[in-house]
């Protein structure tokens, strides 16, 4: 399957053969206590609606994020405004309005797809290698068990309470890609229409 350049950039996704090893960092009893107040904390968020700034080395963009779980995801982007992402179920949908093009890829395959699971575990499929700590901050890095190389995944909290603040994608090449949430709203109602794609607008699809 063939990736837009943009689907690459918004949501760090690599086709490298080769990844960079990470050091393994010690999970202490603390940390274990934070874990399992942060997987409270996102199983109790219901949906997200929030302006973001998402920058990538030197891209730079903006918009609107809604999400609902599970498996509802919006992205509005005003900056740059032709370029809008939306997923339901198991296809996410990168659409271009000015190529008039769509690009699916599998949910799945997007570090989005954690956030919008119907249940949220920081076991299993995915390992915590570490947690950082700062004066009124709490961040936990996350991997995929099976691939622990391939990319990693830090959300960063502001704490007590807490609240998703930020997230950093690092793919297997190094590349960076980072989401600022700005003004978020926590467990607000969104209308249905907000995750309706009407793909019958566009005369042409590449995969």
């Amino acid at each position: 399957m063939k990736h837009n350049p943009c689907i690459i950039a918004i949501f760090g996704l690599s086709t490298a053969l080769t990844a960079p090893v990470y050091a393994e960092h010690h999970i202490t009893a603390r940390d274990r206590t934070d874990i399992a107040r942060i997987e409270a904390y996102l199983n109790s968020l219901e949906s997200l609606r929030s302006k973001f700034v998402q920058s990538s080395g030197s891209r730079f963009a903006e918009g609107n994020i809604y999400l609902e779980r599970p498996k509802k995801l919006r992205l509005e982007y005003t900056r740059p405004s032709h370029i809008q992402v939306y997923a339901s179920g198991f296809w996410l949908a990168h659409v271009d309005t000015e190529l008039e093009a769509v690009w699916h890829i599998p949910l799945k395959t997007t570090p989005a797809s954690f956030l919008v699971r119907d249940r949220i575990r920081l076991s299993g499929d995915v390992t915590v290698r570490r947690v950082i700590r700062s004066a009124n901050g709490l961040s936990v890095e996350i991997v995929q068990a099976a691939e622990p190389d391939a990319a990693k995944f830090l959300m960063t909290f502001t704490d007590k309470p807490l609240s998703l603040r930020k997230w950093l994608v690092t793919d297997s090449q190094g590349v960076s890609t980072s989401v600022t949430l700005v003004a978020p709203e926590y467990n607000v109602a969104i209308p249905r229409s907000v995750f309706v794609f009407d793909e019958t607008k566009f005369e042409r699809e590449t995969q």
